[in-house]
């Protein structure tokens, strides 16, 4: 299956256990078959659009929550950290020659 069919299995998931509920309940809050919800989350079938806004309403999301995808957020902010540190230690390097530089005169 797609990457975009795994996070949205995922989050499924884990959107469901916040709110303490079973595939049962949210399959027939949704509209769906048990089965079809199990499949879902695994990510061995792709729900229609229709069955998408059944689950983001019955569990009170919105869709770009049904596919946020953590990981690469994480890996972003993990990339502007590097760029920040790498700023930092660059900015105290230039700090630290300027006052030896001082020290020399």
């Amino acid at each position: 299956m797609s990457e975009i069919v795994e996070i949205l299995g995922k989050n499924i998931r884990n959107l469901r256990k916040e709110a303490g509920w079973t595939q049962e309940k949210l399959a027939e809050k949704a509209g769906i078959s048990v089965p079809f919800m199990t499949q879902i989350e695994l990510a061995r079938k792709t729900p229609s659009l229709d069955v998408i806004e059944n689950i983001a309403k019955a569990l009170s999301v919105s869709y770009a929550q049904l596919f946020k995808n953590e990981i690469s957020e994480n890996k972003d902010i993990a990339y502007s950290l590097r760029l920040l540190e790498s700023g930092l230690v660059k900015s105290l390097t230039e700090k630290i020659h300027e006052h030896f530089d001082l020290l020399k005169l």
